[in-house]
Order: structure tokens, then sequence, then C-alpha cells
């Protein structure tokens, strides 16, 4: 008689794993990895903002060409 022994997964989410890599490295390497994903993160920041900027000057420039300009600025917030 043949019997199956039913093995525990042992999955292991991809942060954790990263994780443990990580924490394998040298002190060196793990400095350097931290610099790398924080100007990862700046950079995707500074791209949002370029865009905002872009996007308010494009429409700025639209209602310039087509007369809607506000010719006081004063008068853009008052209700």
């Amino acid at each position: 008689m043949i019997s199956t022994i039913n093995t525990p997964s042992t999955e292991i989410s991809t942060v954790d794993a990263l994780w443990v890599l990580i924490q394998s490295q040298t002190k060196a390497v793990q400095k350097a990895l931290i610099q790398r994903i924080l100007s990862s993160q700046k950079s995707e920041k500074t791209k949002a903002q370029q865009k905002m900027v872009k996007e308010s000057l494009t429409r700025a420039f639209d209602e310039l060409h087509t007369g809607k300009v506000h010719h006081d600025a004063r008068k853009l917030f008052a209700k």
C-alpha cells in the first residue's frame, strides 16, 4: 500500500524574498540600494510635478488664444 504525505507549501511573498536578499548584503550594498530607491521616488515626484505644470501652462495658453483670459488676476478668486 502506498501512502502520500502532503507537505506544507513554503511559498514566500516577493517582498519577503527581496527583504531576505537585502538583509544578507553588506551594509555598503544596503546603503546603495536605499539611495537608489529614494532617488527613484524623487524622480517620479519630479515627473508628476512637471506634468502638472505642463498641463497648467497648456490650459493657460489655450485660454489666452481663445480669448478667455482674465486680465486682472485679483478677480480670479473673487466670489
